[in-house]
């Protein structure tokens, strides 16, 4: 199955298939992550996703590769949060993510989601259609429509509460690989602006090993006649990252999926990885 799928109303299908994905692995007896409220993005998009079950998408390389960026994601911020190291969390191009709302996170205070406007207009909806919150601890998330492209996004975070002297959790799960390698590092100009010592940038990537694979350039082809196809790759997230100050780890979702017990089914080399997985700290 592709992930590359029409949009329609005020939602990307493609983010709708993506929770769909994280809705069938809370399902699963053997989960490696629960996200309740995914089930209530599918429902309230209208479109025919939730038909896919968990058998048609067990042995698919997007599926795969969610649920171990999502498991990864989830426990390098908790990580971050148990160690008392951020006081705030900021997803960039938040999309349908609910890890504010759905993961425990002592001693962060507050959570704001940077997304388009159109986005937190389905959302809000979503959320508002959901029976109960997943989890009692959850943070008031302030949302924050800007666009990641322009230059006064961080104006809008600031306006919004965010203090930019407390150490900061960045998640950018779904971004940088729709930018150009100049617009990242726009994007990335701006996040160093805001980041106090001691904040963590946790974020996905593709690497040169997606410009290569077979599938993986079919997926390109796709996206690119959707009109928003992916623009950039990373060969080396340390090296590329260091040069803005942060000390990073790095490990390819298909390395990281077989420590998980589970299988993306594409072959990957040493040094052409397909896509990264990526846990940074700023000194």
């Amino acid at each position: 199955m592709s992930e590359e799928i029409q949009s329609e109303g005020d939602i990307s299908a493609t983010a709708v298939a993506v929770a769909h994905f994280r809705a069938l692995e809370t399902g699963r007896d053997d989960r490696l992550f629960s996200d309740p409220l995914a089930a209530h993005f599918v429902a309230a998009s209208g479109l025919p996703i939730g038909s896919i079950g968990l058998s048609d998408v067990t042995a698919s390389r997007v599926y795969q590769s969610v649920v171990a960026r999502t498991k990864f994601l989830d426990d390098a911020l908790r990580e971050a949060a148990a160690s008392g190291a951020v006081k705030q969390l900021v997803v960039l191009g938040a999309g349908l993510d609910t890890r504010a709302r759905r993961l425990a996170l002592p001693g962060v205070e507050s959570a704001y989601e940077l997304d388009l406007p159109h986005l937190f207009s389905f959302k809000r909806r979503a959320l508002d259609s959901a029976p109960t919150k997943p989890i009692d601890a959850a943070l008031p998330v302030i949302d924050v429509a800007a666009d990641l492209l322009a230059d006064d996004w961080g104006t809008h975070l600031v306006a919004a509460g965010f203090d930019a002297t407390l150490p900061t959790a960045w998640v950018v799960e779904g971004v940088f690989i729709y930018f150009t390698t100049d617009q990242n590092a726009q994007i990335m100009k701006q996040l160093m602006q805001l980041s106090a010592p001691g904040s963590r940038l946790l974020a996905v990537h593709f690497g040169i090993g997606s410009l290569e694979e077979a599938q993986s350039k079919e997926m390109a082809a796709r996206t690119e006649q959707g009109g928003y196809g992916f623009k950039s790759v990373v060969a080396n997230p340390v090296d590329w990252l260091a040069e803005w100050g942060w000390e990073t780890e790095s490990v390819s979702i298909k390395d990281f999926a077989q420590t998980l017990g589970r299988e993306v089914p594409y072959l990957e080399q040493p040094g052409h990885e397909v896509a990264w997985l990526i846990a940074s700290r700023l000194p």
